[in-house]
């Protein structure tokens, strides 16, 4: 009986995997794309208004260049948007054990802040 239990959590946990691998080839693919077309970003080349993750891409970069005050100009939310995609992704994942009332719970707090941050940026002029 354990073997047969530890055969369907390996099948689970591959698929789960591939599929993790699929949506980051998949982003990956989108970014290369916007990269090469020349429009950056859909929602302000249709609308003109930047969108609520404007700026997240050099706020990305410059983390990765460790210049945490650039990065938190251009988007003061990146470090939590990453741990919250980070949660929605694996929060069915059994190995982790998250509680899923909580990560919903969390996630849609995050969104609500998100959404707060972006209205203000926007009427305060200060999306860089």
């Amino acid at each position: 009986m354990g073997v047969e239990t530890g055969m369907v959590e390996l099948k689970c946990t591959h698929k789960i995997l591939v599929r993790h691998i699929f949506y980051v080839l998949a982003a990956i693919a989108a970014v290369l794309i916007l990269y090469f077309s020349g429009i950056h970003c859909f929602f302000r080349f249709f609308t003109g208004i930047p969108c609520p993750s404007c700026g997240m891409t050099r706020a990305f970069l410059s983390l990765l260049k460790l210049d945490f005050y650039s990065s938190f100009y251009y988007h003061p939310l990146l470090i939590p948007a990453l741990i919250t995609a980070f949660i929605a992704i694996h929060m069915n994942v059994p190995a982790f054990r998250f509680n899923k009332r909580a990560c919903t719970a969390y996630i849609w707090g995050f969104v609500a802040v998100f959404f707060a941050v972006y209205f203000f940026r926007l009427f305060t002029n200060n999306i860089p």
